[in-house]
């Protein structure tokens, strides 16, 4: 074997020895950020069948509340919670302050969307949350996420400037 091909051979063999022990080949992150986890959480809650699947992403505070809920009662709350789950959630921007995370999300592109609701007709919506996270044991874990939106009449005109602004 020519000393090109030796080299070859070896670059190859430290290759695949490097990526058989990289951390992540053994579903470990070494540098996991609050975004890379919110990620795999918001992944894993979309895809989940029961909310256990979803608790190893939570903090202790949140597992414990979700353990002592009883049966019934945390099935429909997590049938809830996948129900009312945005699909197509952006990380906008985070903020690390300690062992807290807190991250800005947004659904789709950030821009409002028109929908048609059987009652109020045609209204614009946006959608925004927020994440907060806390670092447990070298982890980042879910504390809190919360979703906020807010919709507009696209078919209403717009108040006349001399009426009277409700409180």
């Amino acid at each position: 074997m020519n000393t090109k091909n030796r080299i070859a051979s070896l670059s190859l063999a430290v290759g695949s020895l490097a990526v058989l022990i990289s951390p992540s080949a053994f579903g470990e992150d070494a540098k996991a950020t609050p975004e890379s986890v919110y990620a795999k959480y918001h992944q894993t809650l979309l895809n989940a069948k029961t909310v256990d699947e979803v608790t190893p992403f939570m903090c202790a505070g949140r597992v414990k509340e979700v353990n002592t809920t009883p049966k019934e009662e945390k099935a429909m709350f997590f049938g809830f919670i996948k129900e009312t789950c945005p699909k197509d959630v952006h990380i906008v921007s985070s903020t690390i302050d300690g062992d807290k995370a807190n991250l800005k999300l947004i659904v789709g592109d950030g821009k409002p969307v028109v929908l048609d609701r059987p009652i109020l007709g045609k209204v614009k919506e946006e959608t925004k949350g927020e994440c907060a996270m806390v670092l447990e044991n070298g982890e980042w874990k879910v504390d809190k996420e919360s979703w906020k939106s807010s919709s507009v009449s696209v078919e209403s005109d717009a108040p006349p400037a001399d009426a009277p602004k409700s409180n």
